[in-house]
């Protein structure tokens, strides 16, 4: 009888103790809740943006906003760290404060935007969690999706590194698994935009989506 007791004290701490432990807390997001405004010049696009699961301030997470449109980097901002969970209005503008630009706004019209709405670990560390957010164009343009961003914890296998710039393939190109041209993958990436990681050599390589690996292309047929 006395072991009964003891066996079922012994159950009955175990099953406290789990009943106690905190639940695991969810990974923090920075998430689009709605597009507010589309333009081309400065400030005229804005969001409503959510901060969510922080879990305590202050935070070494910072806000990095990297704009892309037609091969030129617009925008690419430091904002600081979140003061809190909750919402945030977002604009566009001319910002060099995460790192540098080539352009500045106005957009030219008909021009396809990528913008990268990032919380990254420290200044200029590495990107943890985001939305990017893709727009046909700045003139009476619409959004054509809206992408969570992976980030280093295994949610996308192949994060898109803060420094990719947005270029063109005119024409199309053959991709090859290396910077080597012995080592053609038998496909072709078709023409459009496309984000270049690095160069080597007289190969650009290309990012293509998170679940996917990276593939190499001949600079000359990279356009701006």
């Amino acid at each position: 009888m006395w072991k009964k007791t003891v066996v079922f004290v012994v159950i009955a701490l175990v099953v406290g103790v789990i009943a106690v432990l905190p639940a695991a807390a969810a990974d923090p997001t920075w998430t689009v809740v709605s597009t507010n405004s589309i333009g081309c010049d400065n400030n005229d696009t804005n969001f409503t943006t959510l901060i969510s699961n922080i879990a305590s301030f202050p935070t070494n997470l910072r806000f990095r906003t990297i704009v892309d449109a037609g091969g030129l980097r617009y925008m690419d901002e430091d904002a600081g760290s979140p003061s809190t969970n909750g919402l945030y209005s977002w604009s566009l503008y001319d910002s060099s404060s995460g790192g540098p630009t080539t352009a500045t706004f106005p957009i030219p019209n008909d021009t396809e935007i990528v913008v990268q709405l990032l919380l990254i670990d420290g200044i200029g560390g590495p990107a943890v969690t985001g939305t990017i957010v893709t727009i046909d164009r700045c003139n009476g343009g619409t959004v054509t999706s809206i992408v969570p961003y992976g980030g280093a914890d295994g949610g996308c296998t192949n994060p898109l590194p803060t420094s990719a710039v947005v270029r063109s393939l005119p024409q199309g190109a053959p991709a090859f698994f290396a910077a080597d041209a012995s080592t053609a993958t038998g496909f072709n990436i078709p023409a459009g935009t496309w984000y270049v990681v690095q160069t080597s050599g007289d190969f650009s390589q290309l990012w293509i989506a998170c679940e996917a690996g990276r593939v190499w292309v001949p600079t000359n047929a990279v356009g701006p």
